[in-house]
């Protein structure tokens, strides 16, 4: 069954990348966009009917795969400096590129996913605690600080429905 899916994965990727080429002539594909101008792009119709072919599960796992590497993209050409690891996905889906790094060392707020992920525990920035990013919140930190009621799950999180994950 991972084969499959392997398999299945790969040949969609495979027809992104040349149909994402194909739908792009023309553009600079050099510059990152907001969601905004990014959502104004057509999408291609028969990647939109291979995507929603796929089972909810294999949809996940795609969307998942295809963010990281766009963020790894973006790394790789100096837009992307996460100050949490894994890094964020959320600046790669909003703002095309992420600056958490330095503003946290300039004293400033992060975004929302780098700050749950501060919260969390997962903070990577030399000089930064989690306290320093938490002040940020003003009364809005009791909101991070409160637990979850008990039989459900926070927000972000898939509820575990059985006993047994």
């Amino acid at each position: 069954m991972k084969r499959v899916a392997a398999l299945l994965l790969s040949a969609l990727l495979l027809t992104t990348c040349t149909a994402w080429k194909a739908q792009h002539t023309g553009v600079d594909t050099n510059t990152t966009r907001s969601e905004n101008t990014a959502s104004a792009l057509a999408p291609d119709p028969a990647i939109v009917a291979a995507f929603e072919a796929q089972p909810l599960g294999m949809k996940q796992a795609i969307l998942l795969s295809e963010i990281d590497r766009y963020r790894e993209q973006l790394r790789a050409d100096g837009k992307y400096d996460c100050c949490v690891k894994p890094a964020c996905r959320q600046c790669a889906l909003t703002a095309g590129e992420c600056h958490c790094r330095a503003v946290i060392t300039a004293d400033g707020p992060c975004c929302g996913e780098c700050t749950q992920a501060w919260v969390d525990g997962r903070g990577d920035t030399a000089g930064i605690n989690r306290e320093q990013v938490l002040e940020h919140l003003g009364c809005v930190r009791a909101l991070y600080e409160k637990k979850t009621p008990e039989g459900m799950a926070p927000p972000g999180r898939p509820a575990n429905t059985s006993p047994n994950p």
